[in-house]
């Protein structure tokens, strides 16, 4: 699908999944430097509210926006606004995580598109919204 063919309110349920590892989650800590021992530290995520670590929640927006990008083609060439990111319910090892999106508003240059990451249960675990410079 090029962005051609994208249109105000169109709903675009993104096929591909990616199951998020624990050394996806490890090493993306790692490099972003985000040691919150939720993230990396077993023994204290065990005794948190969820009873076990989390994947740190930009990995799960940059997969999100990864799936996402085959609905413009190779066409997005700027990324101008990311807004309104909400982590709706966590996400942990051996999740995959699975993307629809819906175009907001759209002119010959840009496009405005609101996206959701969904989990294996079909439930969101995060929202977002970003502009896109089209060529």
């Amino acid at each position: 699908m090029t962005h051609q063919h994208l249109e105000i309110g169109q709903e675009i349920s993104h096929p591909v999944g990616r199951t998020i590892t624990e050394h996806d989650d490890t090493l993306f800590s790692l490099m972003s430097m985000n040691q919150h021992p939720v993230h990396i530290d077993a023994n204290y995520a065990a005794a948190t509210q969820h009873g076990q670590r989390l994947v740190v929640g930009p990995l799960v927006i940059a997969i999100v926006i990864g799936i996402s990008e085959a609905m413009f083609g190779g066409r997005a060439t700027v990324t101008l606004e990311y807004r309104d990111i909400k982590h709706v319910r966590p996400v942990f090892h051996g999740d995959t995580i699975y993307a629809r999106s819906r175009v907001l508003s759209r002119t010959e240059s840009e496009v405005t598109i609101a996206s959701e990451g969904l989990n294996q249960r079909g439930e969101v675990v995060l929202s977002l919204e970003r502009r896109v410079e089209l060529r």
